[in-house]
C-alpha cells in the first residue's frame, strides 16, 4: 500500500489524517486496516510519527475504533526520541484513563504484547508500565489485575516473559 511504501513522508502523513477522516465515517471499513496505521507509529519521520498518533488518539478517544489490542503501540510511543511524542502519548493514557475501565481492561494484554518484543529493554519495558499502572488507583483492580498477571505465567514461552509479567 501507499502508506507503507511510499519513499515521500508527507504522502504517508496524509494518509494517515485521511485514514482517520474515513474511520470516523466509516469505522467497520477500516478497521481491517488499522494494524497498516499502528505501523506508521513506528516511521522514521517524526511528522508521520506524529500525524499517525493523533489519529489514533482521536478515533480510540472518540470510541470510532477500538484500541484495545494494539494499545501497546502506543504504550511504545511512551519511549520516542521525540518529547512531542512521548507528550502526546502520555496525554493518551491520561485521558483514557479517565473513560472507565478501559486502560484497565487493556493492560494484561499490553503487558503480554510489549513482553513478547524482542527489541524492547527490560529498563524500556519497566517504565512504560510504571507509567501505565499510575493509572490504577482502585485496590480492587490492582487484586484482580495480579490474579489476570498471576493466570499467564502458565502461559508464558520464556524466561523474558515471566519476568516481565
Amino acid at each position: 500500500t501507499i502508506l507503507l511504501n511510499s519513499n515521500e513522508s508527507i504522502i504517508r502523513s496524509n494518509i494517515a489524517i485521511a485514514i482517520g477522516d474515513l474511520a470516523f465515517r466509516h469505522p467497520n471499513l477500516i478497521e481491517p486496516w488499522t494494524s497498516h496505521v499502528y505501523a506508521r507509529l513506528k516511521d522514521d519521520c517524526l511528522e508521520v510519527r506524529k500525524n499517525t498518533l493523533l489519529v489514533l488518539i482521536h478515533l480510540i478517544l472518540n470510541d470510532m475504533i477500538k484500541g484495545k489490542s494494539n494499545i501497546s503501540e502506543i504504550a511504545l510511543c511512551l519511549e520516542d526520541s521525540n518529547n512531542n511524542i512521548v507528550d502526546l502519548a502520555k496525554l493518551f493514557f491520561h485521558e483514557l484513563s479517565k473513560k472507565g475501565n478501559t486502560l484497565y481492561n487493556s493492560l494484561p494484554d499490553t503487558i503480554s504484547q510489549l513482553s513478547n518484543l524482542e527489541t524492547i529493554s527490560p529498563n524500556t519495558f519497566q517504565k512504560i508500565m510504571s507509567h501505565l499502572f499510575s493509572f490504577i488507583q482502585k485496590e480492587r483492580q490492582t487484586e484482580s489485575l495480579i490474579e489476570k498477571l498471576c493466570q499467564r505465567f502458565r502461559t508464558c514461552a520464556n524466561i523474558k516473559q515471566s519476568r516481565d509479567i
